[in-house]
C-alpha cells in the first residue's frame, strides 16, 4: 500500500476526510452491538462470560430450561400410567372426575413459559440488564413456590444465588433509574406467570376444602 492510500485510510471518518466516510465494517459492527443490546442494558454491568463460573451458570440455566420444559410431559404420563388412561377421552373423563387433576396439568402446563422466561432473563442479564434478570427472577421463584413446584423451586434459587452477586451492586440503580412503571415494565412476563401461580394456588385450595 502506497504513502496516500494509508493516508486516505488514516483519514476516513474524521475532519480531513471530505464525505466523512467511515469504514463499512465498523458500521456493521456497531449495527450489530446496537442490535444485541437492549435499550436499557448496560454493557458495563454484564459479567464476564468467558469465566468458569459464567460458563457454568449458563450451563445451570439451560438444565433448569429443560427441567422445566418436559414438566408437562411427565406429569401427563404419570396420569396416564396411574389411572389406566390410554386415550385422550379417557383422560378426559378422569379430569371431569378429579378436578384437582386439572389444576395440577395447568399448573405443570405453564412451567414452559417459565422455561422461555428463563432464556429471556439470561440473554438480559449477558447485556447487563441486571435489573431484569434479578426482577424477574424473584417473580419466577415466587411463582414456583405457589405452585408447590420442588425443581422449580430449586431451580430458580439456585439461578438467583448464581446472579445475584453481579446484579446486586446495580440492583438499586436499576429501580431508580426504571422508576415503578419502568419496572412493572420489565418484569411483566413473570408477573403474569405469578398471577397464573397465584389462581392455581387459590383453585387447589378450594379443591382441598371441599
Amino acid at each position: 500500500m502506497g504513502k496516500k492510500s494509508r493516508a486516505r485510510v488514516a483519514a476516513a471518518g474524521t475532519r480531513k476526510d471530505p464525505g466523512h466516510r467511515v469504514a463499512e465494517g465498523k458500521k456493521a459492527d456497531r449495527a450489530e452491538k446496537d442490535k444485541k443490546v437492549g435499550a436499557h442494558a448496560h454493557p458495563e454491568w454484564a459479567p464476564h462470560l468467558n469465566s468458569a463460573s459464567e460458563d457454568l451458570t449458563a450451563k445451570l440455566f439451560t438444565l433448569v430450561e429443560v427441567i422445566l420444559g418436559v414438566v408437562p410431559l411427565v406429569v401427563i404420563g404419570l396420569f396416564l400410567a396411574s389411572k389406566d388412561a390410554t386415550s385422550v377421552d379417557k383422560l378426559t373423563e378422569v379430569f371431569s372426575q378429579d378436578p384437582s387433576m386439572v389444576v395440577s396439568f395447568i399448573s405443570a402446563c405453564l412451567q414452559p413459559f417459565v422455561a422461555y422466561m428463563l432464556y429471556m432473563v439470561y440473554r438480559k442479564y449477558c447485556e447487563g440488564d441486571a435489573g431484569f434478570a434479578a426482577g424477574n427472577l424473584i417473580g419466577l421463584l415466587c411463582s414456583e413456590i405457589l405452585l408447590l413446584n420442588i425443581p422449580g423451586v430449586i431451580g430458580m434459587g439456585i439461578l438467583l444465588w448464581r446472579v445475584w452477586r453481579n446484579v446486586a451492586p446495580h440492583f438499586e440503580s436499576w429501580l431508580f433509574e426504571r422508576r415503578a412503571m419502568g419496572v412493572l415494565a420489565d418484569i411483566a412476563g413473570s408477573l403474569v406467570i405469578l398471577a397464573l401461580a397465584f389462581m392455581c394456588a387459590t383453585a387447589a385450595r378450594g379443591l382441598a376444602g371441599m
